[in-house]
């Protein structure tokens, strides 16, 4: 786990955000993947700034591990120059600072709904 001055240090490191949904009634999978540097200015400092606000490095790698029948499963894996981190989490586990960020990365995906 990280503190959250050091997860700070990578703030204007290359970031990389991995998302995997699976689960659901329809049981379909959406990746999103996205390299902040690709991104224009305004979407990649939303992005960094939703990452610093959820405190992202210091979640837990699986806040619970009981799930529902037929809730959204996610992955997230961010990567910076320095670090990674792995959050996985459900609809119902996803911790309130965290459901920002997921609905805005999930918005660069077409398929997501």
């Amino acid at each position: 786990m990280h503190d959250s001055a050091f997860a700070r240090y990578w703030f204007g490191q290359m970031m990389q955000i991995l998302l995997e949904r699976t689960g659901g009634f329809m049981g379909r999978k959406v990746s999103v993947n996205l390299n902040l540097d690709e991104l224009p200015s305004d979407q990649a400092a939303t992005l960094r700034r939703l990452v610093d606000e959820s405190d992202f490095f210091a979640l837990d790698d699986s806040p619970t591990k009981t799930t529902r029948p037929d809730e959204f499963l996610y992955t997230i894996t961010i990567t910076t120059g320095t670090i990674q981190h792995i959050v996985r989490t459900s609809d119902s586990s996803t911790p309130e600072s965290l459901r920002p960020l997921l609905k805005e990365i999930l918005s660069h995906s077409k398929n997501s709904r």
